[in-house]
């Protein structure tokens, strides 16, 4: 067996205990909220954007549309049988194809985040796993260790003599008693 130990507290002991089940609950709490935090980004991402700019593209592909009939309607009426410039048909046709043009980049860059998410997710939980074991295991075990020590050093103070507190004392009172 090892050596003996001096507790000189066994409510610091207790403290110890206490804060270790504090720290338990304020990491199971972070954990939570992060995790939370991360699904909502993760719907973001796989079912928010990608519905926006589906409806974005299809807002944009409309605009073409629309910008077209526009500029065909415009080229076929000419003026003193000259052919229309129709130049804010044109610059209206250019801007929706840009929009669309965006719109799809966007709807393509939201595809790789979203990826890129699930990739970081899964390594997040790799990570983190390590700590939920920790959590689930080890804490409990150093918690029920600590409770273990106090119910012993209880059980090793009830059993002790009322007269003998300390050595140190009993050898000062012999030498007090002795002098006398």
């Amino acid at each position: 067996m090892a050596g003996s130990a001096r507790v000189e507290s066994v409510a610091a002991i207790e403290r110890f205990r206490g804060a270790l089940a504090r720290y338990e609950q304020r990491v199971e709490d972070a954990l939570e909220t992060l995790s939370g935090e991360l699904r909502r980004a993760l719907d973001w991402l796989e079912h928010e954007r990608p519905a926006y700019w589906k409806e974005q593209t299809r807002l944009a592909d409309d605009a073409i549309h629309q910008a077209r009939q526009d500029l065909d309607r415009c080229l076929m009426f000419p003026v003193a049988d000259e052919r229309p410039a129709c130049r804010e048909e044109k610059a209206n046709l250019k801007r929706a194809q840009l929009r669309l043009e965006f719109c799809r980049e966007k709807s393509e860059r939201v595809k790789h985040w979203n990826r890129q998410l699930q990739h970081e997710m899964f390594e997040y939980e790799g990570r983190i796993g390590q700590l939920r074991r920790m959590l689930e295991t080890e804490l409990p075990a150093a918690k029920a260790k600590l409770q273990q020590i106090v119910r012993r050093v209880d059980a090793y103070q009830i059993e002790r003599s009322p007269e003998v507190h300390d050595p140190a004392e009993q050898v000062a009172s012999k030498t007090t008693e002795e002098g006398e």
